[in-house]
């Protein structure tokens, strides 16, 4: 039976987060950098939809944030399920719809990102916790797959990276065929667009929301680079030639990509933080972007202002999350409505 994998922009039952805990990632000074960071993110998610938290064990959040949250339209839920890390968009499940209208759960392999970060046993396991709770059934499928790695526009199409695929510590490059009919019929795609790379300096291997985001049926956003010099320039180059002849084949001359520069790509020690405007989320009624850089994030908020009027366009400083690689898009799941 056919499975859907809605569109992000589609109207949302849910954000599901997962709350930090990890001391060996957040401790002293930037583990109440975090805390206050989660907090605010679930007082504006909860203005408007439901803010599904996954949390180690029960505890009450403090009462200046209670107040926020009495005034939220929807008051957020803190789930106990234990996590080993933020990264819910990766680990968590896939939530479809089949051809009756019943919502399901689509689980791929997690592996910590080609087990590059143990331990990863309590997240891989999220995704049968979550449907046991909801009482969904579960369509599994034997490869690593993160759902960072994947960007879907509700009509049939879907784009990802080739390095997310095949390659150390993931799945054999003679299964790559098998690999993307996989995701082809978990996600319910017609085609599926395997790019060569992503963003330099990603250590999920090039996930594509780092890279290049549908804001239409027929539309991508993607990331740009306008210094020579730099290592993205002649990546994101070749990426974009490939998204518009891609598009192109679909949708003719309605089809378009835009470009969004990147804010200066920041190191700690010697790892690069691929801080990107295309992690972003929607909310119903919202889309929520990471703040970077004043001298850059100005253009961020102008251009989704500009593509989705009817949406509030709300930053969010991710200096302090962007430290552990990852943004918006990557610390949250969403769940669609049947569309």
């Amino acid at each position: 039976m056919k499975l859907t994998y809605a569109a992000e922009w589609e109207k949302q039952k849910a954000i599901w987060l997962s709350f930090p805990h990890n001391k060996t990632n957040w401790n002293g000074e930037r583990k109440k950098k975090i805390r206050e960071f989660y907090f605010n993110l679930i007082g504006i998610v909860s203005r408007f939809q439901q803010a599904n938290v996954l949390v180690p064990q029960w505890w009450e959040t403090p009462k200046a944030l209670a107040k926020e949250y009495a005034k939220a339209a929807f008051k957020p839920k803190f789930i106990k399920i234990q996590t080993n890390d933020i990264w819910i968009r990766d680990y968590g499940p896939l939530f479809v719809y089949n051809e009756n209208g019943v919502e399901k759960v689509v689980k791929f392999g997690f592996n910590a990102w080609g087990a590059k970060f143990p331990p990863w046993d309590k997240d891989e396991v999220v995704p049968y916790k979550i449907a046991q709770k909801k009482k969904f059934a579960v369509k599994e499928y034997p490869y690593i797959f993160e759902g960072g790695a994947i960007e879907v526009n509700g009509d049939g199409l879907g784009i990802t990276t080739l390095p997310c695929l095949i390659g150390k510590n993931r799945n054999p490059k003679p299964e790559l065929k098998h690999i993307e009919a996989s995701i082809s019929e978990a996600l319910g795609l017609k085609d599926l667009l395997v790019l060569p790379e992503g963003l330099c300096g990603d250590h999920t291997d090039g996930h594509i929301d780092n890279v290049a985001r549908f804001v239409a049926k027929n539309r991508v956003a993607m990331a740009w680079e306008n210094d020579q010099n730099k290592p993205n320039y002649k990546r994101l180059q070749r990426i974009r030639t490939i998204l518009e002849t891609w598009l192109k084949r679909h949708y003719g001359d309605n089809a378009k990509v835009d470009t969004l520069p990147l804010p200066e790509q920041k190191m700690l020690g010697k790892e690069t933080l691929p801080a990107s405007y295309m992690n972003f989320i929607f909310l119903n009624g919202a889309l929520i972007y990471p703040l970077y850089d004043k001298n850059c994030d100005a253009t961020a908020h102008n251009y989704y202002k500009k593509r989705f009027p009817e949406r509030d366009v709300i930053g969010i400083d991710c200096s302090t999350i962007i430290e552990e690689g990852g943004s918006l898009h990557c610390m949250s799941k969403q769940e669609s409505e049947l569309p």
